[in-house]
């Protein structure tokens, strides 16, 4: 990694007040059961908020009459705020920004669990920063709840484009954007910038990355907290299939960055848009249809052999371990192919978003750092 820059030293203003109240928004669908544990978290988290701190919980959601009547309960019970919402999820997070009332908000993903000290991190952090203008948002990691060392939880630990994000805060003091499972921001830089993007082209998926653009290009900067901590439960996923399903929804999300922010893309060989277009060409050819399509599925299948073979080497695991995560990941690259060609941008087919562009991210300070990861993902 090269050299990073410093961060921006901006004078402190010990005149600013304090930040002395939060807001939570949880968009959701579809998982009371998720909700709920997620509310009790933060439950929690508010007794350890010091005196006199103000909070308040909303949730957006668009889930069917059951699935929706059950959340509004468990909002009810907690003194939480229940709001129907649109279907994407960049516009639910909007329509709860506008609904809360503090300069503070921190967005959880509903498939998450608040830690204890959740709260209190984010808030200490921030007024710790109070004087720098300069901060838009705060990130914190999103560690996987503990029994991910079973199942597909497992398999896609050595994933180059599944959940790398989520521990960028262990290892960065400035990111240039973060996931929004843990990520509290400045209500002025939120609304300087108009929010999330409400026309991404899937329902979640990419929103969390132009919103961190646009703050960077805005002049914000995204810090890094490692104490700020959420746990990512597993129980929301139980086969490798919808690791593959969520992955191919990120591909697809990755055209719309491409398509929003052409400025950040690069060229990239995708696997899955040159096997196509091999076996597209070859069944054109009629007198040798069927020796170019065996060559081009020859050609796939040494590719994802090696891949396989890198994996292997890369994580130390076994081949059939190794098989199973580069398919997760080949599904990431059929997501962007399908979607590039459905959005008639054949092109975009072929880039990809620079989504760690290495001069844009600042280390931690050694010994801030618990946890090494992949510097590639999605």
């Amino acid at each position: 990694m090269t050299e990073p820059s410093p961060l921006p030293v901006t004078p402190v203003d010990t005149a600013q007040a304090e930040f002395s109240a939060l807001s939570v928004v949880i968009p959701t669908k579809g998982n009371p059961w998720a909700v709920q544990r997620l509310v009790e978290s933060l439950g929690v988290a508010v007794t350890e908020l010091p005196a006199g701190v103000q909070t308040e919980i909303v949730v957006v959601d668009d889930s069917s009459y059951q699935d929706g009547e059950q959340i509004r309960e468990t909002c009810e019970k907690s003194g939480a705020r229940y709001l129907r919402g649109p279907r994407r999820v960049g516009a639910k997070r909007n329509l709860g920004v506008a609904e809360t009332r503090h300069q503070l908000v921190l967005f959880i993903d509903s498939d998450c669990i608040a830690t204890p000290t959740l709260l209190r991190e984010h808030l200490d952090f921030h007024n710790a920063h109070r004087g720098r203008q300069d901060i838009g948002a705060v990130a914190g990691p999103t560690v996987v709840a503990g029994d991910a060392d079973s199942g597909p939880w497992r398999t896609v630990r050595h994933s180059l484009v599944a959940n790398a994000p989520w521990n960028w805060p262990l290892r960065f003091e400035q990111l240039w954007w973060a996931a929004t499972s843990n990520l509290s921001v400045r209500r002025t830089a939120f609304d300087t910038i108009g929010g999330f993007d409400e026309h991404t082209y899937t329902v979640v998926g990419g929103e969390d990355v132009d919103l961190g653009v646009r703050l960077d290009a805005a002049g914000y900067r995204t810090l890094g907290h490692p104490d700020a901590v959420v746990v990512h439960a597993t129980d929301g996923i139980t086969r490798l299939h919808q690791f593959r399903r969520k992955l191919f929804l990120y591909g697809r999300a990755c055209v719309y960055n491409c398509a929003r922010q052409p400025e950040h893309t690069r060229w990239w060989p995708n696997p899955t848009t040159v096997a196509l277009a091999a076996g597209a060409t070859a069944a054109l050819l009629p007198r040798h249809r069927l020796p170019a399509l065996l060559t081009a599925a020859a050609g796939t299948a040494l590719w994802f052999g090696n891949d396989t073979r890198r994996t292997a080497r890369r994580a130390d695991t076994p081949a059939a371990s190794a098989a199973a995560t580069v398919s997760v990941d080949w599904s990431y690259h059929l997501g962007i192919t399908l979607e590039a060609i459905r959005r008639g941008k054949p092109t975009l087919a072929m880039k990809r978003f620079d989504y760690f562009p290495e001069e844009r991210f600042v280390l931690a300070a050694p010994g801030t750092s618990s946890e090494g990861q992949d510097e590639e993902t999605r």
